[in-house]
């Protein structure tokens, strides 16, 4: 018989930091019915009440900014000054969301008399509104559980919509903390609720419930994909953000010790797991070995370790599954004649994998045509901008890249021929702007998010027609 409890331990120590319920199917479903008897109410409350809700929230995240983070740090393995960024940016995105929701559901009168057909169109005044959905499933990533949820649940509340909330396994106990700060605000019980376990009983639930209406994912390509497939069968809405490899193109005219520098803090991060993390770096063979000698001295001096440290810079990764991933990844590069090398270690106990290279890596290795979510960084050489494009272009990703060089003309004209998302010049991969639009080209996602986009994905826009008798 299963537990009816799931324990959830740090990624840095591997001690128990809490427990939640291991839900079964018919407890999510009765999660979903009281999730949208609170859609009834906050999509019947005026904005103003909304968005005054929201602005608290901001404020009571300000006032909770450490308590959250050291939780962070303990539940995600998050060194805790990235912690601390990561509630501080889900306070604002929350206080963005409240500023932008008048613009974004404020309508539009449209000149109908413009129009010969239908006939009568001078008689005629027609204006458009948007309107809540409804009940939106959120499933939520393990590597910015307090973020994303911000970024899911702060549109939806602000247009109206009501929120079950799925949040990893492995970081649920933030999700949890959140929803309490929601309601502290004085948004109603009902209108977030959370769902924790992780069988595909309640997977299925949450994506075909009649009572839903959009699910938003933030996951990998393999998981939402596969949802999104039956979520549109069923005729529902999804917002997808999915897997990403993102290149960062240093030309020969760079600066090297600028562009190693970002390049470092771009790949290893929170451990290398960061869907716009820096994941593949491809240099001119004209600077290749200086800028290899500057990115290995940058990683060396890296402290490693106790994400409760204030001095630690890299903390362990996710859980054992991801440790036996990365070193699949290792073991292919060197069978397939890639140089591996070993640059920084952390503690032995807990998830930490070594900060590692891999030089002279080929496109049939993992990492290169694989998204890889860890601590491991390939630096390709290339002899041509043409040639560093297709290897950019070369994997079923789109989400971001990076390109450093001094002649802006030259980046632009790279930037042209780069299939992502975002192209970021002389700057990381992992730039995001949380009120503007972020997603990627191919398989890296469906929709966009950001705040504007995503109160208008979850939003229907509705016709009123009035014809003056």
């Amino acid at each position: 018989m299963m537990s009816e409890v799931i324990e959830i331990k740090s990624p840095s120590n591997l001690k128990v930091i809490g427990t939640v319920k291991r839900m079964s199917k018919d407890e999510v479903r009765g999660e979903i019915e009281e999730a949208y008897k609170g859609f009834e109410t906050i999509s019947r409350m005026p904005l103003y009440k909304r968005t005054a809700i929201l602005r608290k929230v901001s404020e009571i995240l300000e006032r909770e900014q450490e308590r959250l983070a050291r939780l962070l740090a303990m539940e995600a393995g998050k060194p805790i000054k990235d912690s601390r960024v990561e509630v501080m940016r889900a306070s604002r995105l929350f206080r963005q969301a409240a500023e932008e929701a008048a613009i974004v559901l404020e309508g539009k009168n449209y000149r109908v008399d413009a129009y010969e057909y239908p006939p009568g169109n001078e008689n005629r005044i027609v204006i458009s509104t948007r309107e809540p959905i409804g009940v939106v499933t959120a499933i939520l990533p393990f590597n910015f559980p307090i973020n994303s949820f911000a970024h899911k649940v702060a549109p939806a509340i602000a247009v109206g919509n009501s929120v079950v909330v799925k949040p990893s396994i492995s970081t649920p106990l933030s999700a949890i903390e959140m929803k309490k700060i929601l309601v502290e605000a004085g948004l109603p019980d009902s209108a977030v609720r959370i769902v924790t376990g992780y069988s595909n009983e309640i997977g299925d639930e949450l994506i075909t419930h009649p009572l839903v209406g959009l699910i938003t994912l933030t996951g990998s390509t393999q998981t939402g994909l596969a949802i999104a497939s039956k979520a549109v069968s069923l005729g529902k809405r999804i917002i997808m953000e999915l897997g990403g490899s993102d290149p960062i193109i240093v030309l020969e005219d760079a600066n090297i010790d600028r562009a190693s520098s970002i390049a470092v803090r771009a790949r290893y991060e929170y451990a290398g797991q960061n869907c716009n993390a820096g994941k593949r770096i491809i240099v001119r063979e004209e600077i290749y070995d200086k800028f290899v000698k500057a990115f290995k001295e940058k990683v060396k001096a890296l402290k490693v370790g106790d994400p409760l440290d204030e001095s630690t810079d890299i903390g362990p990764v996710i859980n054992q599954e991801s440790v036996e991933k990365l070193n699949k990844a290792l073991e292919d590069a060197q069978s397939k004649g890639g140089n591996v090398e070993v640059l920084n270690k952390g503690p032995e106990t807990g998830y930490f994998f070594p900060l590692s290279l891999v030089t002279n890596p080929s496109l049939d290795m993992l990492v290169l045509k694989t998204e890889i979510f860890g601590p491991i960084a390939p630096i390709v050489s290339v002899k041509s901008d043409e040639e560093a494009i297709n290897i950019a272009n070369s994997t079923e990703y789109g989400l971001q890249s990076a390109i450093f060089s001094n002649d802006v003309n030259r980046a632009l004209k790279i930037a042209k021929e780069l299939k992502f998302g975002a192209i970021i010049i002389n700057d990381s991969t992992r730039l995001r702007w949380d009120s503007l639009p972020f997603g990627g080209f191919k398989k890296t996602g469906i929709g966009r998010e950001g705040v504007r986009d995503t109160m208008l994905e979850m939003t229907e826009n509705k016709l009123i027609a009035i014809t003056l008798l």
